[in-house]
């Protein structure tokens, strides 16, 4: 029951992350005017808006003027689903489970728009850790262990002090919204474990220095291109919410 009602519950937040990530960069309000096409203007109805089944039923058109829309409906909405769902089986229906769909939403509505204009929006940072880092806090103190709490800002303080350290290292080479996106990340991994903001940094690292290098490879940019790093922050603080205990169980056992 739960594993259904998150899947479907991150349809819809994914179906929203479409008008978050098409306004936000555009300082333009979330709330109105409601959702449109950008071609005719036709304004979207409550059958244009479910989530991938319209976009299926009207094969990734505008029902009146049938310009294309693109797949960044369908890419949102089932990856932020997915990563619901994945969550749900990791944390069940829980305070935490709200904390990190959250996380997840903030994560992916910040990715695409990495991608698309390699900024970090403020805005959705905060607005993230308005909602999720409360809910943390109250999920620790529901599971009577209120040292999560002190974790999670010792996550904090830790990313925030390396990911400067890399900032004032690379003269420019990284963005500021890379760092100010670094304490939200190590919150949410410190209040698992402090430990596992060493190894979302890394794998995110990795991740990005591994695309940089094929992204050379093949002629799609060069030792100066800037390639957005936040989806592989993000990649990596998701992963290492699964593999984080694994990873330094691996370390200290060497």
């Amino acid at each position: 029951m739960v594993i259904t009602f998150t899947a479907i519950f991150g349809l819809l937040i994914g179906s929203f992350l479409t008008v978050v990530v098409d306004r936000v960069p555009r300082g333009a309000s979330i709330v109105s005017p409601g959702s449109a096409c950008g071609a005719c203007g036709l304004e979207l109805g409550p059958l244009d808006l479910v989530p991938v089944l319209s976009w299926l039923a009207l094969r990734g058109k505008c029902r009146r003027c049938r310009t294309s829309i693109g797949i960044e409906p369908l890419v949102l909405e089932l990856t932020t689903s997915t990563l619901f769902v994945l969550l749900a089986m990791k944390f069940h229906l829980s305070w935490e489970l709200g904390a990190y769909c959250t996380l997840a939403a903030g994560l992916v509505a910040l990715s695409w728009i990495d991608l698309k204009t390699k900024r970090l929006p403020r805005e959705i940072i905060y607005v993230t850790a308005v909602i999720g880092v409360p809910l943390l806090c109250v999920a620790a103190l529901v599971r009577h262990e209120p040292k999560r709490i002190w974790m999670m800002l010792l996550g904090a303080a830790i990313a925030l002090a390396f990911m400067a350290l890399v900032y004032v290292a690379s003269r420019g080479g990284m963005g500021d919204g890379d760092v100010r996106l670094s304490p939200l990340l190590g919150a949410y991994l410190g209040w698992l474990n402090p430990g596992f903001v060493a190894v979302g940094l890394f794998l995110g690292f990795t991740l990005g220095a591994v695309v940089g290098i094929v992204l050379m490879l093949i002629g799609r940019a060069g030792r100066k291109t800037a390639v957005p790093f936040g989806p592989f922050l993000a990649a990596g603080t998701m992963a290492a919410i699964w593999v984080g205990q694994p990873a330094i169980d691996l370390i200290l056992h060497r």
